[in-house]
């Protein structure tokens, strides 16, 4: 596993956390696509990713899902699966997005995560407030990042994503207390 970098100031800049945005092509999916003789393409999504993105809206953070290319089913069904009102495709410029939301949510830069993996995401990351990098990104994202998770794209880094800012918000272990006591809905 690679070095973290500076977690002691990454969990620093993950407390402020309110909207945590992340691409959805090689980061909540594989590098891996299915097709059919059709053309049709279908991705998987790792089950412990959404119940990451649920974890953080659950303490009120708010999610955004910030993809560079064309809208697919898939995507957009998990965004409605999680009922997530953040869902944005085709975004040619993640950074004008990303100040378009801060100003909505009345946030500063310093209050956004953003978990990437290409170059597509180089600048939504130096924009951020907290810069995650999957495992598997490339050199220039990882550079770019406060934390680099243990997990690949489409293989639990936005799980482990989320309980790292919540973990350093200080609520994890109340949120593994009230999920424990009710199941998660």
């Amino acid at each position: 596993m690679e070095a973290q970098k500076d977690t002691a100031s990454a969990m620093k800049k993950a407390e402020k956390v309110k909207l945590f945005g992340h691409d959805i092509h090689g980061v909540l999916t594989p590098n891996t696509f299915y097709c059919d003789v059709e053309g049709n393409r279908r991705y998987g999504f790792w089950h412990m990713d959404g119940f990451g993105d649920l974890s953080l809206m659950a303490n009120g953070i708010r999610i955004a899902f910030l993809d560079a290319t064309s809208v697919d089913g898939e995507g957009y069904f998990r965004a409605k699966e999680l009922k997530l009102d953040k869902y944005y495709y085709k975004v040619d410029d993640k950074v004008a997005k990303i100040e378009e939301l801060t100003k909505e949510l009345d946030i500063t830069d310093e209050a956004v995560a953003y978990v990437g993996c290409e170059i597509t995401d180089l600048e939504a990351m130096k924009k951020a407030g907290l810069a995650i990098a999957t495992a598997d990104a490339i050199p220039e994202v990882k550079a770019a990042a406060d934390y680099i998770t243990s997990a690949p794209g489409g293989r639990g880094p936005i799980r482990e994503s989320c309980e790292f800012i919540l973990r350093s918000m200080g609520k994890w272990d109340g949120w593994v207390e009230k999920v424990t006591k009710m199941g998660y809905k």
